[in-house]
């Protein structure tokens, strides 16, 4: 009996500390925190933008057939001058596009846009009856010149890399450009005394061309994106001949004056990705 009490007291401690082992709280390490998931440039977007557009070109005369003394008169008491058509003026639209993000920081894409523009201008000659050296008026006479842009559209290849995780993407972009231009030319006078002629050529349709640029845009939320762009456009050259027949004295006179319609446009946009 003195033998097995103590034994089974031993037994009872060894269980009972057993057990409170098992009820010890266990601390575990937290799991790692997954990483970011970077922002993605590809897909579909679509969007709106607004800024300036402008161009700062001339009318120049390229070429003249002259025959008249009438004609000849009036070139040299500075008639039939350089043209001043640039202007400032806004412009507004809409643009979609595609990118696709490759290796980690290359976007590539394509955007297509069309927007409004307000790029007009004319420039009136008014030139007073003028003594000419060896006796005899030059006539009266009144010219202008108006070139105009009522809307530019492009279709452009992107292609950019991205920094601030991923977030700003810094573009060039380069493609087709083709817009709705006016050119036109007048002159009216009295030459000769004959009456009121008035002489004009104008051009107006759709021309194409290209267009060179770059910017930068944002990607401030998930699905919204913040851009700045400028591009360069270059619609050709559209020549204009202003031909005399139809006024005494200067049969066969005609003089041609070339159009150059290129510009410049700085814009910023916003751009919803689906």
């Amino acid at each position: 009996m003195q033998t097995w009490v103590p034994a089974a007291i031993a037994t009872i401690l060894i269980a009972g500390s057993a057990n409170a082992a098992d009820l010890a709280p266990v601390y575990k390490a937290a799991p790692a925190g997954a990483a970011p998931v970077a922002y993605s440039w590809s897909g579909f977007y679509l969007g709106g933008n607004v800024g300036v557009i402008w161009s700062d070109r001339r009318a120049d005369p390229v070429s003249f057939t002259t025959t008249g003394v009438d004609f000849s008169g009036r070139q040299a008491v500075g008639q039939f001058p350089s043209f001043d058509v640039g202007n400032t003026a806004f412009t507004g639209g809409g643009q979609v596009g595609y990118n696709f993000q490759f290796g980690s920081n290359w976007v590539a894409g394509i955007e297509a846009d069309i927007n409004y523009s307000g790029l007009k201008k004319t420039d009136t000659r008014v030139f007073p009856a003028t003594p000419f050296i060896g006796g005899g008026i030059i006539d009266a006479n009144t010219e202008s010149a108006t070139q105009k842009l009522g809307w530019l559209g492009t279709v452009r290849g992107r292609l950019g890399f991205t920094t601030l995780n991923n977030r700003l993407l810094a573009f060039v972009t380069g493609g087709l450009a083709y817009g709705k231009v006016d050119d036109s030319i007048y002159t009216i006078g009295v030459p000769n005394g004959a009456g009121p002629f008035l002489i004009s050529a104008s051009s107006a349709a759709v021309r194409v061309g290209w267009t060179a640029g770059g910017g930068l845009e944002y990607a401030f939320a998930s699905n919204w994106r913040a851009k700045f762009e400028y591009l360069y456009y270059d619609l050709g050259t559209q020549n204009l001949t202003l031909d005399y027949a139809p006024v005494p004295g200067d049969a066969g006179n005609t003089i041609t004056y070339r159009f150059r319609n290129n510009g410049n446009l700085v814009r910023v946009g916003l751009n919803y990705n689906f």
